[in-house]
């Protein structure tokens, strides 16, 4: 009851502070027009400026120090993570921030229930759902550019075809298909614009992607660049292939659903079935709680769930 009425205050003057903020920036527009149709003066013009730079600094003088500071190897995977999700960010920054989510989370926690546990447990919620927003993204974004890719090569062997370079039929594919597939070859042609060799522009965007049937792709094209051959006809050969991997894909989920079903049901029901257990009769499940043998047999009946999810889990994964 105490959380409930602190979370409503809390929310009250939230919005308080809102529309109040919101009435004073009001009433100043409305003066800075005023003033700016008499003279003829801007002045938030010269202000919005003034702090764009100091944004810019502030933001390159961060990126700086992380840079200096952050091992370089993790930095470079958290970077790849970020480009897959399709975030604006450097890896070191989203670590900076999932962290101080992760703090705050904490300190909140510690407040409301003057519980270390307790703030230890809102704290690692925050820091995972973080990591699993940047995850979903990035999946979300691999699948969507899995699903373009037959397109993609389609409309690659047909500007082929019809005379174009291969710079010019990536222009194309830039502008005529949806992200991230368009988003992905633009970045190519601006680097090469910019100076960067075709290949390296290429094998930075494999890295990005991290799709085995691309990663096939561009082995093809670099090798075409070499040795030379009629690219149209290999683009063609390696998209009936990755259809055909597809297709396979697709028909091995569909045969693997009930397996991949049976594992969330069985790791859900004892779950499911304590809860109940104990919001019928606490009494029955005092002894579970409280003793030192029930609380073994709570952490032995977890492991083995998580171990029994596991196996299935892997048992499903079938790999093509």
């Amino acid at each position: 009851m105490i959380l409930l009425i602190s979370l409503l205050c809390s929310f009250l003057v939230f919005i308080m502070i809102f529309f109040s903020s919101m009435h004073l920036l009001k009433k100043k527009t409305n003066v800075s027009d005023r003033v700016r149709f008499y003279t003829g003066y801007a002045p938030e013009e010269e202000e919005r400026q003034e702090k764009e730079a100091l944004k810019d600094r502030v933001r390159k003088a961060f990126r700086k120090h992380l840079r200096e500071t952050a091992p370089k190897k993790n930095t470079m995977n958290l970077n790849l993570l970020m480009d897959r999700a399709g975030l604006p960010i450097l890896g070191s920054e989203f670590l900076v921030m999932s962290n101080g989510a992760a703090i705050v989370g904490f300190i909140v926690g510690f407040l409301l229930f003057s519980n270390a546990v307790s703030g230890l447990i809102i704290a690692f919620i925050a820091l995972s759902c973080a990591w699993g927003y940047v995850r979903y993204l990035a999946d979300k974004n691999s699948k969507r550019f899995t699903g373009q890719l037959s397109d993609c090569l389609t409309l690659l062997s047909n500007s082929l075809r019809a005379g174009f370079s291969f710079l010019q039929a990536m222009e194309i594919i830039s502008r005529e298909m949806q992200p991230p597939m368009s988003t992905e070859f633009a970045r190519v042609l601006r680097e090469t614009n910019l100076g960067k060799p075709l290949e390296q522009a290429l094998q930075q965007m494999d890295e990005r992607v991290d799709n085995e049937d691309f990663s096939l792709v561009i082995t093809a094209v670099l090798i075409q660049q070499q040795v030379g051959g009629n690219l149209a006809e290999i683009i063609d050969t390696i998209r009936d292939t990755i259809i055909e991997r597809v297709r396979l894909r697709r028909e091995i989920t569909t045969l693997t659903a009930q397996g991949r079903a049976t594992g969330m049901v069985l790791a859900v029901i004892p779950i499911v079935l304590a809860i109940a257990l104990y919001t019928i009769s606490p009494s029955y499940m005092a002894p579970l709680l409280t003793s030192t043998i029930g609380k073994m047999a709570i952490g032995a009946a977890a492991v083995m769930e998580v171990v029994g999810f596991v196996i299935i889990y892997k048992i499903m994964d079938i790999k093509i």
